[in-house]
């Protein structure tokens, strides 16, 4: 899937045909849909209102692809640790894009954004039940570092993942907060 770099944002081919176009700093006014993904994605979606502070945070790493019009996923992220750690917040495709390569995507994106602004390491958490998430950040280098437990508002634990974005340094497998 080589990308197409088009300005700001970047278009990729799918295998099927399908476009699928990614670019930061949405505006504000795509809340209500991107809202509508996020509840396709997750048990306890954020409220609009806290996926607006990310907006206004981090405008850069807040990540859309569209096919067409319509959003079939997003990812945010945040720099954390004086620079250091790239912290991929969310990641959410809609269940009908999935398994597509949308995910991979929004994370070699994200991946792309924190090297560009210093950052020698990403981390994330996930759902220890969310089997499909961890093999996709696995595949792609990122290991277990460690557990927060009752990280999750029904008590389910989280997996801490890690990924060194050094090519000549391993991060070690610690979580570094």
């Amino acid at each position: 899937m080589p990308p197409t770099y088009q300005g700001l944002g970047i278009t990729y081919s799918m295998n099927a045909g399908e476009a699928i176009s990614c670019s930061g700093n949405p505006p504000e006014d795509l809340l209500n849909e991107i809202y509508g993904v996020e509840l396709t994605c997750f048990k306890d979606p954020y409220p609009p209102r806290l996926l607006l502070y990310y907006v206004r945070l981090a405008p850069d790493l807040f990540i859309v692809c569209r096919s067409g019009e319509k959003i079939v996923g997003y990812a945010i992220g945040v720099i954390e640790n004086y620079g250091r750690t790239g912290h991929v917040v969310s990641i959410c495709v809609h269940k009908d894009h999935r398994r597509k390569g949308v995910g991979r995507i929004l994370m070699e994106t994200l991946e792309k954004l924190f090297i560009e602004k210093g950052a020698i390491e990403a981390k994330l958490e996930v759902r220890v039940s969310n089997e499909p998430a961890i093999n996709l950040y696995r595949s792609m280098g990122y290991t277990i570092a460690n557990i927060y437990h009752s990280y999750y508002s029904d008590g389910e634990d989280a997996y801490i993942m890690i990924k060194s974005l050094s090519k000549t340094r391993n991060v070690s497998p610690r979580y570094i907060s």
